[in-house]
């Protein structure tokens, strides 16, 4: 009954939002056209036209982050099944992009359908897969019953259950227990992320904790070569000071622009990058700049056409795909959704440099990290603008200490590394020998 009422709702409501979300959107912008065939079940050109070989393995990595944190495990998975076939998944396009350049490994990239029956079934009943691995968590009751009627083991991998998420999952407890025990493993991060599956329902000996595979990400593209390119694009010597605040949302552009402009009373060489989560959000950060009379900001997406950054002390990533790269020429790092209540960004990349990082009191869907960064002193949470400010001119004042601490957070990282090989021999084991072959 409660199955019912849910496709009731997402065809009475859903239907009619997806068509006034989409719609304009595709036909305005351009927006969602390469993914909106793939999002009703259609899959792409690019498919494999002949029968796929068995094992048919499906991995699943809603965005960009999740992308991350499936690249190390997918990688180690084909070592233990180099006949498979491996298909992965993404819900967007950024999180298409981040995929298809960081494994090399798949045989197949499809989009996620939307978790109505037909689209669905369509993508179930040419796949048929057996096994799909679901990384974190992300809870689509269509998609898993027509994963287990056609037979499909399924693992729910890198798993974390949110701050935010929880309360809301332990409301609806009843029809999310109902949706876990379909699933045959729960790979979760930590013990609080463990504790927290179980009280939703997971049947207790189906679900381990094996730690977080972003560590492993996070480690495996560090190179001196990436950190010369970045300073050749951005035409920094290597002793130049740079204040790096990565992934940040509205309402914190306003806080770090007026971070910066303390700052340079004391340090007028400095430099600052800003990289928004959202591109949408730059006009925003203009405005706010030339509010501030900070002068004209060098925009990376201007490089492409013959453009350099000069003088100009404020950079703006207005690209995708590089966050990572320009970590790598930072001093001081802030990460940003965390002055504002969006739960923070990745914070593992920049630590992957060696870096120092800082961020506010919204840390909750990286919380292993952050506790582990912060008891070994290579992060440090501020609660307002005015800590991040005293914090900051502490870091410059003393780059040596700065990067002692950013090379322990390092270390840390590599010490928790691993995950990804263990994550990968589970899932591997979750396929029956028969299959195998």
């Amino acid at each position: 009954m409660v199955r019912f009422l849910y496709n009731l709702i997402i065809h009475l409501v859903g239907l009619p939002v997806v068509v006034g979300y989409y719609g304009p959107k595709i036909l305005l912008t351009g927006k969602y056209r390469h993914s909106f065939g793939g999002k009703l079940g259609f899959l792409p050109e690019t498919f494999p036209k002949q029968p796929l070989k068995r094992p048919i393995v499906w991995f699943h990595a809603v965005s960009v982050g999740e992308a991350v944190a499936l690249a190390p495990v997918a990688r180690e998975f084909r070592k233990l099944a180099s006949d498979f076939t491996i298909i992965a998944s993404t819900g967007t396009e950024t999180g298409m992009s981040k995929a298809t350049s960081e494994m090399d490994c798949i045989d197949a990239f499809i989009y996620m359908p939307m978790d109505f029956p037909l689209a669905v079934n369509r993508v179930i009943n040419h796949i048929r897969p057996d096994l799909f691995v679901l990384m974190e968590t992300e809870l689509w009751p269509n998609l898993l019953y027509g994963l287990k009627s056609h037979g499909a083991s399924i693992a729910l991998a890198n798993g974390r259950i949110s701050d935010r998420s929880f309360p809301r999952y332990m409301r609806a407890r009843l029809f999310i227990s109902s949706l876990l025990d379909k699933i045959d493993s729960f790979l979760m991060i930590s013990e609080a992320d463990r504790q927290r599956i179980l009280k939703m329902g997971a049947p207790i000996e189906r679900v381990k904790v094996v730690g977080n595979t972003k560590f492993d990400a996070a480690l495996r593209n560090v190179s001196d070569d990436i950190l010369i390119e970045a300073r050749t694009t951005l035409d920094l010597d290597e002793d130049s000071s740079v204040f790096f605040a990565g992934s940040t949302h509205p309402g914190e552009h306003e806080m770090i622009l007026e971070c910066f402009q303390k700052l340079l009373n004391d340090f007028p060489n400095l430099i600052l990058i800003i990289a928004p989560r959202h591109v949408e959000t730059v006009p925003s950060i203009l405005a706010a700049i030339k509010e501030r009379k900070l002068g004209m900001p060098f925009l990376r997406s201007g490089q492409k056409l013959g453009e350099r950054r000069g003088l100009r002390n404020i950079v703006i990533l207005d690209t995708t795909g590089e966050l990572f790269k320009f970590y790598s020429i930072a001093s001081v790092v802030f990460i940003g959704g965390s002055l504002v209540p969006k739960g923070g960004q990745n914070i593992l990349e920049p630590v992957a440099w060696g870096k120092r990082v800082f961020f506010g009191p919204s840390m909750e869907d990286f919380r292993d990290a952050r506790d582990l960064l912060i008891k070994v002193g290579a992060a440090s949470e501020v609660q307002d603008i005015k800590e991040l400010y005293g914090l900051i001119c502490g870091a410059l004042n003393d780059l040596n200490l700065s990067k002692e601490l950013g090379k322990h957070g390092r270390d840390e990282l590599k010490r928790n590394s691993g995950s990804a090989k263990t994550t990968a021999k589970i899932l591997f084991d979750l396929i029956s020998p028969d299959k195998k072959g």
